[in-house]
């Protein structure tokens, strides 16, 4: 009699098997990412948002900006969550399939906690404060629970959680719009010569607080280049608390306002079939115009607030009450597309790259810190250009590391059956050496 067991369950995925919609979704995905996470490697991190804060606001750059907040913000990161969610389905079903019974729970936390610590790694000291592995593989642990609810169920829960979002930020701009009016009668009071009461000083200060969210302070800039300036030590040191706010301070209102609903969403367009490729041309055809007519008006509208308010904190928040609308249906636009073209067959070369930079995910994102790291940092090794490109230039970057990465990454795979990284983290989850090479 054969024994199967988790380990046998989760044995290597022939290459027949794997769902190529979802590694080419997974390459694009990882790209977008980088195109998003660009400005925080080479600005200010508060110019991510904000241009005003660095990088330059005329001509070029604010095109650039205009482009990128339409079109891709959020976007990249919600499919980067979708497939997640989609993976932790398809993982678990393809081994309970082959027998592992509750072993394929045993290696789906083996894999969320090592990569926990590959997070935590990445943004303690590789210094990527933005960095999602720590994020996602905490809500992984949590969503395992939920992967065989129906698909309705899914989808409300994840509805329900998008909705509190947007209540919430309602609330939040009723709230700053008046923070804001009694930070400027306070101020007038000031100038007036009037002697200002504690409400006074604290509205002044919380509205002082929203606007440093968007704009440095001299202190914070100065700060944020002395990391990149000094030695590695300096800048582990000197940005671990920011790191740390980001991580883990303020978390949890993150994973369950984003993470955690794209990956709900995720679950369910895999188990209809939209992920893996399944549906009509017409099917894709009509989920790109659809999400395309809802979503770039609503981001144009968002920019237009942006843009009116001159990047004040209420003109991010007027825009944010809308943006979970605009960024889902962007989402639901650049699935269908991309999905159009993979039933179509169309840029079949591409396609291929694309998969195998999908394939390679985890290493192609960590390797994009790596080369970013030697970009901008200096060490005494690096080439210090942070804060040195305006935003425009900084996509010329991403355009150079994406196309280093579409060949390295079909070049790697024409001989080994994963990517660095993956193999390490596979290696660790089943604690035994994993094959590498592909036998010809």
């Amino acid at each position: 009699m054969t024994t199967v067991t988790a380990d046998s369950a989760a044995a290597p995925l022939a290459k027949a098997a794997r769902v190529e919609s979802l590694d080419i979704l997974r390459g694009v995905a990882v790209f977008g990412i980088l195109m998003m996470n660009i400005t925080a490697f080479g600005l200010l991190g508060e110019a991510y948002a904000n241009p005003l804060a660095d990088g330059g606001v005329t001509g070029l750059n604010l095109t650039a900006y205009a482009i990128v907040n339409v079109g891709f913000e959020g976007t990249m990161r919600g499919i980067f969550s979708l497939l997640f969610g989609a993976g932790i389905v398809l993982m678990a079903r393809r081994m309970e399939q082959a027998g592992a019974g509750i072993g394929a729970a045993d290696i789906h936390f083996r894999r969320m906690l090592w990569l926990m610590l590959a997070g935590f790694i990445h943004w303690a000291l590789l210094l990527w404060y933005g960095e999602i592995l720590f994020a996602y593989a905490c809500c992984g642990m949590l969503l395992f629970a939920l992967r065989k609810l129906p698909v309705r169920h899914h989808l409300v829960i994840a509805a329900l959680l998008l909705g509190a979002t947007v209540v919430m930020s309602h609330v939040h701009t009723l709230t700053l719009t008046g923070t804001e009016a009694a930070a400027s009668a306070a101020k007038q009071a000031a100038q007036s010569g009037a002697k200002l009461t504690p409400e006074q000083f604290e509205a002044i200060g919380k509205w002082n607080e929203a606007v440093a969210h968007f704009m440095p302070t001299p202190e914070s800039a100065q700060e944020q280049r002395q990391w990149h300036s000094g030695t590695w030590l300096e800048a582990v040191a000197g940005q671990f608390d920011w790191s740390f706010d980001f991580q883990w301070t303020n978390a949890v209102s993150w994973w369950l306002t984003d993470a955690i609903p794209f990956m709900l969403i995720g679950m369910a367009l895999l188990n209809l079939g939209v992920l893996g490729g399944q549906l009509s041309v017409r099917s894709y055809g009509l989920m790109a115009l659809g999400g395309y007519a809802v979503g770039l008006p609503l981001g144009l509208r968002e920019l237009e607030l942006i843009l009116a308010s001159n990047f004040s904190p209420l003109g991010f928040a007027a825009a944010q009450e809308t943006y979970q609308f605009s960024r889902l249906a962007m989402v639901i636009g650049h699935l269908g597309l991309v999905l159009l073209v993979i039933r179509l067959g169309l840029l079949g070369r591409l396609q291929r790259m694309l998969s195998a930079v999908g394939q390679m995910a985890l290493t192609n994102y960590l390797t994009q810190t790596l080369i970013c790291m030697v970009l901008f940092y200096d060490f005494g090794i690096g080439l210090g250009l942070y804060g040195q490109l305006e935003r425009y230039q900084l996509y010329g970057v991403v355009a150079a590391i994406c196309l280093v990465q579409l060949i390295w990454s079909q070049l790697w795979l024409a001989r080994f059956r994963y990517g660095p990284f993956e193999w390490v983290w596979r290696s660790l989850t089943y604690w035994q050496r994993q094959p590498m090479r592909v036998k010809h």
